[in-house]
């Protein structure tokens, strides 16, 4: 719509605030909400917004030899790009078969109102069924904008055209029924380029327009507005009503997207305050705990941070440093490759467990931990034959080998094991099953996770069902902080310590389902493990902790959160794993040892050199 409804001189509105109540200041928006800015000149006009699911769709209208002719200007007319070609016909067919939708048709009338409205009257008759107006509700809105008639001629017209106003001066009660939105230029207002946030000053400024148009009880969009996600994000801020964009599939997204993109923490959890006693000392390390989020990169850690309202036990640890998380093949490493890295000392390709390039076993730090006399476990909440578990007892050079995985576990010094995946230690092999070949080497096989929090046995291999571990947000409960303190409690005396392996495994689970909650639910359930820890390292004096990723997953960033209110707005550049660098944490004596940049194999030489 363009600058150009004449302005009438200003006339009481009456009780026009109390005509309408329909246009209120929103809270929840989806892709109806969106609105496809000079439809026509998209590549294909109506249906590509359409078919994302646009709620509002324009176009600019000129009256040709008795018909209406779709183009910007008069140049650029051409008889095959009618209202009728490009609009009228194809969404008479969609409405047939799409039942549920709604779309507001706006028309732009680009000049002579008086020759484009009788035109808009006779074409659109057929989809006079789908009109919706007062007293005949319906699936179709057609407003009227650009070169509209005086305030005084509307009324003249049928109920089911209302008409967009850049303007709320001179319209009578009767004649302000018939305005069906109110669109300002949004320069009038501020010049913005889109980036960046709005100052206070310029918010109030808006604000009082929105508010004035919601007040009078209707629907407010602004034109020229920049076409970007902060501007979008800025409009959703403001309670703007009807969002502009060329940018249809971008647009579409994200507003499709908001809602597992957004996530609200109910209330946030007690985190622990370290005491340092031990922080960066030059000491013998008995313990060592390293702690692995699956797919937990520095925007991972930070939406969380913000849903806790400002709080986590990671950002605790004083000591910080980055790995380098690329494989031995791919500049993006799978967890496989990635925790054969820091379990094993050596860059291998991608699906490779516990193998050189070559396919050369590799000793693990829970070998190198057995050797040194210390009790170790694996514990992760999810297959024991993943990646991450699977990298310190197993060797093979395809992941997905998960039978032949499980069957390496039964040369694995670890004494503790806890996960799921039971069906494939299950399976025979060679005519035995690895549960039973366990069970001979002194395993106490457990599927029950209260048998397992309460076993004294020295030797457990626990196999979870999978409802056992399923994702927190769907009630998984405290399974990971048990397991910790199970172990912590059995390990506890032993004479040269314990090295333990434990993985927050379903961040990365939300990060490849783009679910925002789920990564937050799952990386809180994680801290709260890492906060466990320190209090432990604290008590003992002679622990380590590490905390650190096997690769970032998503491409998360933050578009918008509110630390006071737990609430954090995401978005995802892909549903896979990214070569963004992972963020090292280190408490506990020698932890100056991890600062600094470096490849994930120097997390395996930085704690195997702490073993002896």
């Amino acid at each position: 719509m363009k600058n150009c409804t004449k302005i009438i001189p200003l006339v009481s509105l009456l009780a026009c605030a109390a005509l309408s109540a329909n246009a209120q200041q929103k809270t929840l928006y989806t892709v109806a909400d969106a609105h496809s800015h000079n439809d026509y000149k998209n590549s294909i006009p109506f249906l590509r917004a359409y078919e994302k699911g646009f709620g509002s769709i324009e176009a600019d209208c000129f009256a040709v030899n008795g018909e209406l002719m779709v183009a910007h200007d008069k140049k650029e007319i051409d008889p095959k790009r009618s209202l009728k070609i490009l609009y009228i016909d194809p969404l008479i067919e969609k409405f047939k078969h799409d039942p549920q939708r709604h779309l507001r048709l706006l028309l732009e009338i680009k000049e002579d109102h008086k020759a484009v409205l009788p035109l808009v009257i006779k074409e659109l008759k057929p989809l006079e069924q789908y009109f919706d107006y007062e007293g005949h509700p319906g699936r179709l809105s057609i407003v009227m904008t650009g070169a509209v008639p005086p305030a005084a001629e509307m009324t003249a017209y049928p109920a089911w055209i209302s008409f967009d106003v850049d303007h709320m001066n001179g319209f009578t009660p009767e004649q302000w029924k018939k305005i069906g939105l109110v669109s300002f230029p949004f320069g009038k207002y501020i010049h913005w380029n889109g980036k960046g946030v709005l100052n206070h000053e310029e918010i109030a400024r808006i604000k009082a327009g929105i508010d004035s148009v919601h007040n009078a009880g209707k629907k407010i969009r602004f034109w020229e507005t920049p076409d970007t996600k902060s501007s979008w994000l800025a409009l959703i801020r403001l309670g703007v009503d009807v969002i502009g964009t060329d940018k249809i599939e971008e647009l579409g997204d994200f507003l499709n997207k908001k809602t597992a993109d957004e996530y609200t923490a109910p209330q946030p959890y007690a985190i622990y305050k370290p005491t340092y006693k031990s922080d960066g000392s030059v000491k013998k390390v008995k313990n060592i705990i390293l702690c692995i989020g699956d797919g937990m990169g520095l925007s991972q850690i930070y939406s969380t941070y913000t849903a806790n309202r400002g709080q986590l036990n990671i950002f605790r640890m004083l000591n910080i440093g980055f790995s380098v998380t690329n494989s031995a093949d791919a500049y993006i490493t799978d967890s496989a490759a990635g925790a054969t890295a820091f379990a094993s000392g050596q860059k291998t390709n991608d699906r490779a467990i516990g193998v050189d390039p070559s396919g050369k076993p590799l000793k693990s730090l829970a070998d190198y931990s057995a050797q040194a006399g210390k009790k170790t476990a694996d514990i992760v909440v999810c297959e024991l034959t993943d990646a991450t578990p699977a990298a310190f007892y197993a060797h093979n050079s395809e992941r997905s080998n998960s039978v032949a995985i499980a069957a390496n576990i039964t040369s694995s010094p670890v004494d503790i094991f806890l996960g799921s995946a039971y069906k494939d230690f299950a399976q025979p092999v060679n005519g035995e099953s690895t549960v039973d070949k366990m069970k001979k080497r002194g395993y106490a096989v457990i599927r029950n996770f209260d048998e397992f929090l309460s076993s004294t046995s020295p030797k457990i291999l626990g196999l979870m069902d999978d409802s056992v571990t399923r994702p927190k947000m769907q009630g998984r409960g405290n399974y990971l902080p048990l397991a910790f303190n199970k172990v912590t409690r059995a390990f506890k005396n032993a004479p040269n310590g314990f090295f333990m392996m434990i993985e927050g495994s379903q961040i990365d689970h939300g990060g490849h389902a783009n679910n925002l909650k789920q990564i937050i639910t799952e990386n809180s359930d994680f801290d709260r493990v890492v906060g466990d820890a320190l209090k432990f390292a604290d008590e003992d004096g002679e622990t380590l902790v590490i905390v650190t990723a096997d690769h970032e997953t998503g491409g998360l960033t933050l578009l918008d959160g509110d630390i006071s209110k737990g609430y954090v707005w995401g978005d995802f550049s892909t549903n896979d794993h990214t070569g963004t660098p992972v963020p090292v944490f280190s408490y506990g004596p020698h932890s100056l040892d991890f600062r600094g940049v470096y490849s994930n194999t120097e997390i395996f030489n930085k704690i195997k050199a702490l073993l002896q």
